[in-house]
């Protein structure tokens, strides 16, 4: 078996906001974005991996939300992790991106400096140097 390529899909409570953080504050491009009668969504370039963030469609925002669009999703058992050359650089420039962003340094039990936070749906984020 091929594998062509490996997506994580998140399901965004707000997708805009969402969107936001991922292309403004880790400043990941963005590769395209869709929007349907079903719902839109946008995929953006992490490494060789993407994340594809996927939300409502537009007219159905204000919508009951009792639908089967789950919004908790594994934001306790999922963690993102992105490796970077250097976990100092990137939380600064990530602070830089957002001042107030949550989360911070830590050495994790095999010795790697990271740093942790989330995106606006409480999905773990963890930079890591790799």
């Amino acid at each position: 078996m091929e594998i062509r390529q490996f997506r994580v899909a998140v399901r965004a409570r707000r997708f805009d906001h969402t969107c936001r953080f991922y292309t403004e504050i880790l400043e990941l491009p963005r590769l395209r974005s869709w929007e349907g009668e079903n719902g839109r969504g946008a995929l953006f370039q992490a490494g060789p991996g993407v994340v594809e963030v996927q939300g409502r469609a537009r007219h159905r925002e204000s919508a009951d939300r009792s639908e089967a669009f789950d919004y908790q999703g594994p934001a306790q058992k999922m963690t993102i992790t992105l490796q970077v050359a250097s976990t100092e650089v990137a939380q600064e420039r990530l602070l830089l991106n957002d001042r107030n962003i949550p989360g911070g340094l830590l050495t994790l039990p095999d010795g790697t400096v990271a740093f942790e936070t989330h995106d606006p749906d409480g999905i773990k984020i963890r930079l890591c140097e790799g």
